[in-house]
């Protein structure tokens, strides 16, 4: 083994908020999924953005499966993996994301000896369900005698088991930095014939301001002169889009279904009031988002 192995296995790796969050994006984001998912209350908001505590920090790993956008970067807790089954051990039980991850690389059989804890069980379970909605076989059960030699997994190991897929084991070049690829977790490029949210819009409300398409990093909503589409497939269900929105005209819920693309056409209008060109969602509209603000302030007045 290489010296720089060596040294990649003996640091610390301390788990931290990346500038994706989206409370870094907007002061509006409600999203509290990291800060929930901890068992230890080791994160906590701090000016409006979550804060890991290292020392009450266990990098169980629950936040960075959490974590909508993937802001959470951390070394992943170890699992063991041997000819494409995952083997349950005493360690952490992975979440529904992870396991679907994993069923997408390749492993889709749980290898484990004697019961199988309710924890366990519940987990594979759950995701056995959306891989049915996702048209997917479930994970299959193997219950056999495991050698102590095969259930051990360094960490060194599991490094090189998650960066396999990465052209260099130093990311930035810097030993800070030196960690699993978050990025890994986006369900969505693993299964793109389906959408893991649905996003609606309410078009009476929506006033096309395009703060949502600004501010969504998966790009799932797109506002041109003719059209608004709306395409969850990346979809994540950080609801930044619903938190920002000021006419509260979008909504996202966590949903399994098929990849389906929304296309609501765009139309230009003369306002009656000011004789402007004007875009709207509504044939109908006959006054322009400006004008029918003062007029409904005025009308308050």
């Amino acid at each position: 083994m290489g010296l720089l192995s060596l040294w990649a296995e003996s640091l610390t790796y301390e788990y931290e908020i990346l500038k994706s969050c989206t409370h870094h994006k907007s002061p509006r984001s409600k999203c509290k999924k990291c800060v929930e998912s901890c068992k230890e209350n080791a994160i906590s908001f701090v000016n409006g953005i979550p804060s890991i505590n290292s020392e009450q920090c266990t990098q169980c790993g629950d936040c960075i499966t959490a974590c909508s956008v993937q802001a959470v970067a951390g070394i992943f807790p170890a699992r063991t993996v041997k000819n494409h089954r995952l083997v349950i051990t005493g360690d952490q039980v992975p979440s529904i994301k992870e396991l679907l991850v994993y069923y997408k690389k390749g492993i889709t059989e749980i290898a484990y000896d004697g019961e199988l804890s309710v924890h366990w069980r519940k987990s594979i379970e759950d995701t056995n369900e959306i891989l049915h909605l996702l048209g997917e076989p479930p994970f299959t059960f193997m219950n056999e005698k495991m050698e102590e030699a095969t259930i051990e997994m360094t960490r060194r190991e599991l490094f090189f088991s998650w960066k396999k897929e990465a052209k260099s084991l130093v990311v930035k070049m810097a030993p800070a930095k030196w960690r699993f690829n978050q990025e890994d977790l986006q369900l969505a490029k693993y299964y793109p014939s389906h959408q893991f949210a649905e996003i609606t819009l309410d078009t009476s409300k929506c006033t096309l301001c395009k703060a949502c398409e600004f501010l969504c990093h998966h790009k799932c909503l797109n506002i041109s002169d003719d059209s608004f589409i709306l395409n969850a497939q990346s979809c994540s269900a950080c609801h930044l889009c619903e938190d920002i929105c000021p006419e509260k005209a979008l909504t996202v819920i966590e949903k399994v279904s098929a990849h389906k693309i929304l296309n609501l056409p765009v139309v230009t209008k003369v306002c009656s009031t000011c004789g402007q060109n004007f875009k709207t969602l509504i044939k109908s509209d006959e006054v322009c988002v400006p004008c029918e603000k003062k007029k409904n302030l005025l009308d308050i007045h």
